[in-house]
């Protein structure tokens, strides 16, 4: 059987997280070929042959022949509207399911049509992630167009660990609804807006499940590493603070909000008597926490600040050095689900719409409201109050007793939706 495995990753520890565990996983169904979209990733997996595609929306093409050709000739505005014509145009073709299979793709090989270059495949899979939502339009329009494809051929199209939204502009809203309908099964992170939104779609209750993130199904790094790496930075087991910051268009963090969450930190560090420790996740160029971890030293006055950084950091690595913090206080949504699946307790800062609903939906998850904090509410009492959260040991147990139980749930909940499903398939071909 041949599986595309498709997904959002990038130099992110979150994203290859959920890509190295369900990989492993689809590896053990016999018979297995995975090739696996390898984009901006330096390659790890030696059971998955990486490939290289990019699909091209008609209207994306015209856009680009458009500016290339008549930039001199139309104003900005008038290709501002012709853009947004022409994205609109190709979600609606996408919708309907029509002509998909006609989308120009780019191969390492060339050009083909999408519904000539998998055709070879007898499912795709769609590793977890949050990109089908208005934040990443170009991600929605690439997934959708593959779903579409797969399911005009009659080929099981599954996905699992999925964030949905936040979808508030028409096109695109109209065009993920209408898309979730053909999927053979989606497993989504959160019990709230995803869930809706599968509901809202009219996915009948086989299609759709809360499996919580894929990244549940990651073990922490052996003891031997996160020793060495805490020995490096001279931090012991519950003898400090983690903190993460992510400042990307995407975040919205705005300057009011890091000078609020700096003072908070600060005086966090100051309550505890507890260093500050930066741990990223996206070490990527546009996005890096580390960048952001070394703005924070230089202006935050008073605690001291390590940032942790090196090539040889990992998603394991990184999970298994936040389960000894003290208790952890970031942006990235894996910084947090890392710390709370080995019962450390955490508070998710949010600004915008795209974190709001991964905050909310942890604090959901993880069921204790006070996780999810706005940036807004970073005020001279905020400091007291995660201090609080970090000190209730009641906390630290039901986290311990969900995280135990979630990481059965989603490993139940992969093999009997994904793997069995993928089986039966495979059975029923030969």
């Amino acid at each position: 059987m041949k599986i595309l495995v498709h997904h959002g990753a990038y130099p992110n520890f979150g994203d290859l997280s959920m890509l190295d565990t369900t990989i492993d996983r689809l590896a053990q169904i016999e018979g297995a070929e995975l090739d696996v979209h390898g984009a901006l990733l330096d390659w790890r997996w030696s059971n998955a042959r990486p490939v290289q595609y990019r699909v091209f929306p008609v209207s994306l093409l015209v856009d680009r022949i458009v500016r290339d050709s008549f930039m001199r000739m139309w104003s900005g505005n008038m290709l501002s509207m012709a853009s947004a014509g022409w994205r609109s145009m190709a979600c609606r073709l996408l919708s309907l399911g029509w002509a998909t299979g006609a989308f120009p793709v780019r191969v390492a090989t060339g050009w083909r049509t999408l519904g000539r270059w998998c055709r070879p495949y007898d499912a795709l899979f769609i590793a977890g992630g949050g990109d089908m939502n208005d934040f990443f339009p170009e991600a929605l329009w690439h997934y959708c167009a593959l779903i579409h494809v797969f399911a005009n051929a009659g080929k099981p199209v599954i996905l699992s660990g999925q964030q949905l939204g936040p979808v508030e502009c028409p096109v695109n809203r109209r065009l993920l609804l209408s898309t979730l309908k053909r999927v053979s099964y989606v497993g989504v992170r959160e019990p709230t807006d995803s869930l809706r939104f599968c509901e809202e779609a009219g996915l009948s209750e086989s299609q759709f499940a809360m499996c919580g993130d894929d990244s549940l199904g990651m073990a922490p790094a052996d003891t031997r590493k996160i020793n060495k790496l805490m020995r490096a930075y001279e931090i012991s087991p519950r003898g400090f603070i983690a903190v993460n910051l992510r400042i990307a268009p995407y975040s919205r963090v705005s300057d009011d909000a890091l000078v609020s969450f700096m003072e908070t930190l600060a005086e966090l560090s100051a309550i505890h008597g507890l260093d500050l420790v930066v741990v990223p996740v996206s070490v990527d160029d546009g996005d890096s926490d580390v960048d952001s971890g070394d703005l924070l030293a230089r202006r935050i006055n008073g605690p001291r600040i390590k940032v942790i950084r090196g090539e040889r950091l990992s998603g394991p690595l990184i999970k298994g050095l936040l389960g000894h913090a003290n208790g952890v206080v970031g942006v990235s949504y894996h910084f947090n689900t890392f710390a709370l699946s080995q019962g450390v307790p955490a508070v998710a800062v949010y600004s915008g719409d795209y974190y709001r609903q991964k905050a909310k939906g942890l604090a959901a998850f993880w069921g204790d409201e006070r996780i999810a904090m706005p940036f807004t509410e970073l005020d001279g009492q905020a400091a007291h109050r995660i201090r609080a959260v970090f000190a209730d040991e009641g906390l630290r147990q039901r986290l311990k007793t969900r995280a135990a139980q979630a990481t059965r749930d989603w490993d139940a909940l992969f093999a009997a939706n994904v793997i069995q499903q993928l089986e039966g398939f495979s059975q029923k071909a030969s």
